[in-house]
């Protein structure tokens, strides 16, 4: 993932989050769930910083939006099991993979609205690629 994907994501986010008149904190990891940015706007909450890598993180490793997979692991509670040990797993709306040519190159991670909004949010992030 480059400096320019990187960019564009944090300020799509950060223009969607200003449409809906929000402040977000927006985390952005690589393939490896690693933090590459963080982008906490003024008057964001202290748990933002944590929920949005988490939520990037979720979707950058199961490879499937933050959302969508709290849908799946609902019907699958021995899956619910063993992601609820893991302290790095984020179910709420908000994560999103980042995906270039059908493979997953990191994760974009939205914390600061509703649910919602963050999914609103990322959405319309994500739509850079």
């Amino acid at each position: 993932m480059n400096q320019g994907l990187i960019n564009q994501l944090l300020h799509r986010a950060l223009d969607e989050a200003g449409r809906l008149n929000i402040a977000i904190t927006v985390s952005v990891v690589d393939n490896g769930g690693h933090l590459v940015a963080l982008l906490r706007q003024e008057n964001c909450s202290y748990f933002g910083i944590a929920a949005s890598r988490k939520k990037a993180v979720t979707a950058s490793q199961l490879k499937l939006p933050s959302h969508v997979l709290n849908g799946v692991i609902k019907q699958f509670p021995e899956l619910q099991r063993s992601l609820d040990n893991n302290n790095d797993i984020e179910l709420l709306p908000g994560g999103f993979p980042v995906v270039i040519n059908s493979i997953v190159i990191g994760g974009l991670g939205i914390s600061g609205g509703n649910f919602d909004q963050d999914r609103i949010i990322g959405e319309y992030a994500i739509k850079v690629i």
